[in-house]
């Protein structure tokens, strides 16, 4: 495995389910390009709310040769999540989106 994973917890105590979750997505994002050098998550509960009840923020940094990929889905984005897992999912699809971008200007530059 090339790449570094390094999985953070902020406001929350560490999960080793969600861990394992995070480590399954970048896994499958290894598959999808294999040029991963390091991949930092880190997965925060910032705010406890009484009435709107928890919200996550996912942070993905991504190390790609020549490229440092971040992908950072606050709780105050357009989509709320509740679910840390369902957050962890959005910013790994969100990660694969622009190493799909990544990947198609290398390919221009051919």
């Amino acid at each position: 495995m090339k790449r570094n994973l390094q999985i953070t917890f902020r406001g929350m105590n560490p999960s080793d389910a969600l861990s394992e979750h995070i480590r399954d997505n970048a896994d499958k994002l290894e598959q999808f390009f294999d040029g991963i050098t390091g991949c930092h998550v880190v997965v925060e509960e910032p705010h406890r709310h009484q009435q709107q009840g928890k919200h996550f923020h996912v942070r993905l940094d991504l190390h790609v040769p020549g490229k440092n990929i971040v992908v950072d889905r606050e709780h105050g984005d357009r989509v709320s999540h509740e679910d840390a897992y369902q957050a962890v999912n959005d910013a790994f699809d969100a990660a694969r989106r622009q190493l799909q971008h990544y990947t198609e200007g290398l390919r221009a530059h051919r």
